[in-house]
C-alpha cells in the first residue's frame, strides 16, 4: 500500500495519535491497514463521504448531557463501549456470562480478545475481554464476554444491558438512534449519538438484502444481510447498536455506510422523496445495519446443524436468541 505525501504528514498529526492509540493488535498487517484507512477517514475525508441529509447529525454524549434524555437514549448510551478502534455494546448477563456484541470485522478472531478491553466512558469502567463466542460474516456479528466483578459493577451493568429484540418488525420511517465512536469530526474519539430526523429505516417493511459493502474507503470483502437507514455513521461506528428511538428495542447493528455520497443524499427533502418511492438510492448510498431477526435466523440454523463444538458457546448463543 502506497502512502501519499499528505498521508505521511498526517501520520504526525493529533489524529494519528487518536487512531494509533486505540488498542488494535500491532502485529497484524490487516490492523495496520485499518489504522491507515481510519486515518484517511479522520484527517482527509469530508462530509461527502459520510453525511446523510441536511446536517451531520452526530452529537457528543456526556454524562451531563443525559439529563432530561429519554430512558431509551440514556440506557443505550450507558451500555455503549469503545472496543479497539470501534464500538461494542452490552447485552446483559446471559447463561452466566456478561455478553457483548460488535461486528465480525471489529473482532474477526479469538486472538483479539487478549488485546482489548471494553471501555464504557459514561460508566467510567473498563472490562477485559473474557471469552470469544464466535463471529459470522453473513450477519457481520461477533459475540464476546467480559470479566465483571460481582457486586457493584455487576449491578451497574445490570441496569443498562439490553439484548436484541429478535422479533422486531422493521418498517419504513421507523425512528432510530445509534451511538458510537465514529472518527469523522471526532479526532478525540468521543462517544457520539445520531437521532436526527433522517436517522430512520428507509427500506420497506422487513426488507433485508444480502449486499456487498458500499464503503469506498475500506470495504469488507464479504456480503452481509442488511436493511437501509439514514443514520450518519463513519469509520469507528462499526459495532454500534441500532435502537428504536421510541421503544428502546435493539433492532440491529451498524456494519457499514456508503462513502463518496452524491450531493443529492445530503438533502433531507430528497431523502423524504426516496423513502416514499423506494428509489434505488436507498440500497446504494445510505447506511446499512444487520437486522436482529436475520441474526436469529442465521444463528438458529447453525445451532440446528450442531456447528458449535464448545457446549458453553452453543448454550450461550441459544440463550441469546431464545
Amino acid at each position: 500500500m502506497k502512502l501519499s505525501l499528505v498521508l505521511v504528514l498526517a501520520l504526525f498529526s493529533s489524529n494519528a495519535f487518536a487512531i494509533f492509540n486505540d488498542g488494535y493488535p500491532q502485529d497484524s498487517a490487516r490492523a495496520t491497514e485499518e489504522w491507515v484507512q481510519d486515518l484517511v477517514a479522520t484527517g482527509l475525508a469530508d462530509y461527502t463521504d459520510y453525511q446523510i441529509g441536511n446536517e451531520w447529525g452526530k452529537k457528543p454524549v456526556t454524562r451531563d448531557s443525559l439529563r432530561g434524555r429519554t430512558e431509551a437514549f440514556s440506557r443505550a448510551a450507558l451500555a455503549t463501549a469503545r472496543y479497539g478502534g470501534a464500538t461494542a455494546f452490552y447485552l446483559g448477563k446471559i447463561n452466566g456470562h456478561h455478553m457483548m456484541a460488535t461486528n465480525h470485522h471489529v473482532m474477526p478472531n479469538a486472538g483479539i480478545c487478549n488485546t482489548r478491553s471494553a471501555i464504557f466512558p459514561l460508566l467510567g469502567k473498563s472490562y477485559h475481554c473474557e471469552k470469544f463466542y464466535g463471529d459470522w460474516t453473513a450477519i457481520d456479528l461477533a459475540f464476546f464476554s467480559i470479566t465483571v466483578p460481582a457486586g457493584e459493577d455487576e449491578a451497574l451493568l445490570g441496569k443498562v444491558g439490553r439484548n436484541f429484540n429478535f422479533q422486531s418488525s422493521l418498517y419504513p420511517g421507523e425512528e432510530l438512534l445509534t451511538i458510537g465512536f465514529g472518527v469523522f469530526r471526532n479526532s478525540g474519539r468521543t462517544l457520539m449519538a445520531n437521532e436526527d430526523t433522517d436517522c430512520k429505516v428507509f427500506s420497506e417493511k422487513n426488507d433485508s438484502r444480502f449486499i456487498a459493502d458500499p464503503d469506498g474507503i475500506n470495504p469488507a470483502d464479504y456480503k452481509a444481510w442488511s436493511f437501509s437507514t439514514g443514520c450518519d455513521v463513519s469509520h469507528g461506528d462499526s459495532g454500534s447498536a441500532i435502537v428504536d428511538r421510541v421503544t428502546g428495542d435493539v433492532v440491529g447493528i451498524i456494519w457499514t455506510t456508503a462513502t463518496q455520497k452524491p450531493e443529492r443524499i445530503r438533502s433531507s427533502s430528497y431523502l423524504d422523496e426516496i423513502l416514499k418511492t423506494q428509489h434505488a438510492d436507498i440500497w446504494s448510498w445510505l447506511s446499512y445495519a444487520v437486522p436482529a431477526a436475520k441474526m436469529k435466523d442465521v444463528l438458529a440454523d447453525l445451532l440446528s446443524k450442531g456447528t458449535f463444538a464448545d457446549p458453553d458457546v452453543a448454550q450461550t448463543i441459544e440463550a441469546i436468541i431464545r
